[in-house]
């Protein structure tokens, strides 16, 4: 064999390893993004768990939550409200992150459709958008909001509003 013919072997065999290698690096990508997907989701997880955790152990909370439920916002406490407004807020911030993930690239629709339904049920009672009074947002979120506000009060019904879940 001359020295061109091997010359041009060792050409391809370089070729062939460079594309086996980018195969490698795209796949090792892949999975360092799996990887960050599933810390995020678990964190989201965890957060979430708190919030709902840290909020149930309060009676000033299971209690206007109640009165949401029974449709009697009208008798919650102001002790009440300060509990409601806290896990509002913790609510609020964890869907903002959310949204940010999800235009990001980094939340799947069908889970950032959960936290619109959510948002549409917070919004769908007026205790809730009184209590979103003050408080800033990213604008494409505030768009967000605005939206589901409207959604809401189209369209009120939801597991907490008294107008579709029955008290015994």
């Amino acid at each position: 064999m001359n020295s061109s013919r091997i010359n041009d072997w060792l050409q391809i065999v370089g070729m062939f390893g460079l594309i086996l290698s980018l195969v490698f690096v795209g796949l090792e990508m892949r999975q360092s993004q799996e990887i960050a997907l599933s810390a995020t989701y678990q964190a989201r997880a965890q957060i979430a768990a708190e919030i709902n955790l840290v909020s149930s152990s309060t009676p000033e909370f299971t209690s206007a939550t109640a009165k949401l439920y029974a449709g009697e916002a009208s008798k919650i406490t102001p002790q009440e409200m300060v509990a409601l407004e806290f896990n509002f807020g913790a609510n609020m911030a964890l869907i903002e992150n959310l949204h940010f993930q999800h235009e990001s690239g980094f939340l799947p629709e069908e889970h950032w459709d959960r936290s619109m339904e959510d948002l549409r049920c917070f919004f769908s009672s007026e205790v809730y958008r009184n209590l979103l009074q003050g408080w800033e947002y990213r604008a494409s979120f505030q768009l967000v909001i605005d939206e589901r506000i409207e959604s809401a009060t189209k369209n009120p019904s939801c597991s907490w509003n008294a107008s579709d879940t029955p008290v015994d």
